[in-house]
């Protein structure tokens, strides 16, 4: 903590997206959470590629912008990282002392890293002993060249690093920890956080997560099937893709309805991608499985705003799957938005900015 005695440090959530830079300032309250500032803008072009930050200064610049606008003071931030170099895996090793798996967390953790470990920062958190000398571990591992870029761009904005998280563990405890109106902390259930490039995919046993996966395919892909299709501009395209119904693919598979043609083989493959997630889950386990299925699908982060997407993923699968953002829950207010705007594109810089207040619940 800032002994200062010069005031304490105040904080925001950044959320350092391919397609929008969000920054939100939280408070809580005894009944809640009151986010009192959030700022969103376009990313600059061509500044984020594949979660690595390449041009540090021009994203600074438009965070500090984006603060000044808002008329947000903060002194430090939250950041997360996140995509395919981000690796999260709960694994079973022999039981062994803390300061010995330290030493040996490398070793443990290059099995699972798909870049070199001497590239990586790794942490790691020992979950709990099981039977027959075994622990369980929670190994979380991000390339430096993702992590470092990202603080330079805050450093850039003037903005100290409190802390570095990761993407799928933010937006959890925005969605998740924080709905004591539901038993979804005590299940099985895969969390989608579906963004503009591309997508976490994370399966949680009781709120430990047990796989984290991130696939180079988010919304984008949808807007730019219909632009290419229909010649249309970005923008027309994208208000196009927001007036789609995907329920209507369900309804009558013989209704001729062409943007929804160029769309569905977008969204099938992610859904195939999840599949895929879930039945590697599934095959790594071993004992107790049927406790161990996964029984809800919680989608969320902006592309999780298309109409009928819970329904289609739900029947496609055969899982029951919801869309879920911050403002469904009683517990968060924002002032000044419409019914309709129910967060969903917010949980990952919610959840970073709730950070700073320790566990959710």
């Amino acid at each position: 903590m800032n002994l200062s005695p010069f005031g304490k440090k105040s904080f925001v959530g950044i959320d350092l997206g391919h397609h929008t830079i969000k920054v939100l300032q939280i408070e809580r309250t005894s009944s809640g959470w009151e986010i009192e500032r959030l700022a969103v803008a376009p990313t600059p072009p061509d500044s984020i590629k594949e979660s690595v930050v390449i041009d540090p200064a021009a994203v600074g610049a438009a965070i500090k912008q984006l603060m000044r606008e808002y008329h947000i003071s903060a002194t430090s931030c939250m950041i997360a990282v996140a995509g395919a170099s981000v690796v999260v895996r709960t694994v079973r090793i022999p039981r062994m002392p803390e300061t010995t798996l330290r030493k040996s967390i490398k070793y443990e953790a290059s099995r699972y890293v798909p870049s070199s470990v001497e590239d990586s920062y790794i942490e790691f958190e020992i979950l709990g002993e099981t039977e027959e000398g075994q622990m369980d571990v929670l190994i979380v591992a991000a390339a430096r060249d993702v992590l470092e870029s990202r603080v330079k761009a805050c450093e850039a904005a003037g903005l100290e690093v409190e802390a570095v998280d990761v993407e799928p563990f933010a937006a959890f405890r925005a969605i998740v920890e924080s709905d004591s109106r539901t038993d979804w902390i005590d299940n099985t259930i895969a969390f989608v956080d579906l963004g503009a490039s591309t997508t976490n995919i994370s399966v949680i046993h009781k709120g430990v997560f047990a796989m984290t996966r991130s696939i180079p395919l988010g919304s984008q892909s949808l807007t730019e099937a219909l632009k290419s299709y229909f010649k249309l501009t970005p923008e027309d395209a994208e208000s196009g893709k927001s007036q789609l119904n995907l329920t209507e693919l369900l309804e009558d598979a013989d209704k001729d309805n062409p943007p929804l043609r160029v769309v569905q083989p977008q969204v099938d493959d992610l859904i195939r991608e999840l599949r895929r997630s879930l039945n590697y889950y599934q095959s790594q386990q071993t004992d107790n499985a049927d406790a161990k299925n996964v029984s809800l699908i919680i989608l969320s982060g902006g592309g999780a705003k298309m109409a009928g997407l819970a329904e289609y993923v739900s029947h496609k699968l055969g899982i029951s799957a919801q869309a879920s953002g911050v403002l469904d829950n009683p517990r968060f207010s924002l002032s000044g938005l419409s019914d309709s705007d129910r967060g969903l594109d917010i949980a990952v810089a919610s959840g970073l900015a709730m950070r700073v207040y320790g566990k959710a619940a």
